[in-house]
């Protein structure tokens, strides 16, 4: 795999073999025990995945389908990438459907480095 990385670097003028060869930041969550409308809302477990180098913190934002956002946080990148239940801020769901989680991997000074989104139905 790293020899086909390698040829995309050459065959890619402009790109960097770190690039080529950096697979892209991921994002992993379950609503399991995430309730509709909660007065206490739980966010869920986060598993961030090849954030790109250079990331200090992850920023966290839940939008609807409509693109309304529900809330969100930044946090410090954990080792492993595994943010706990509970550490996001937000507003649960109150109506069933699909909803976004969009996570920004930022620097020191703010910038963004990369960004993962997953969508899954909340009911």
């Amino acid at each position: 795999m790293k020899t086909l990385g390698a040829a995309t670097c050459i065959l890619w003028a402009g790109i960097t073999c770190a690039q080529a060869l950096t697979p892209d930041m991921t994002v992993d969550f379950s609503w399991i025990g995430t309730r509709l409308c909660s007065p206490t809302p739980v966010s869920p477990e986060f598993l961030v995945q090849h954030a790109p180098e250079g990331t200090h913190r992850l920023r966290f934002a839940l939008t609807n389908s409509a693109g309304r956002e529900l809330g969100g946080a930044e946090v410090a990148l954990p080792a492993g990438g595994a943010i706990a239940k509970g550490t996001v801020s937000f507003r649960p769901p109150c109506v069933g459907g699909m909803y976004t989680w969009t996570v920004d991997a930022l620097d020191a000074g703010g910038k963004v480095l990369g960004s993962a989104k997953l969508t899954r139905p909340f009911f």
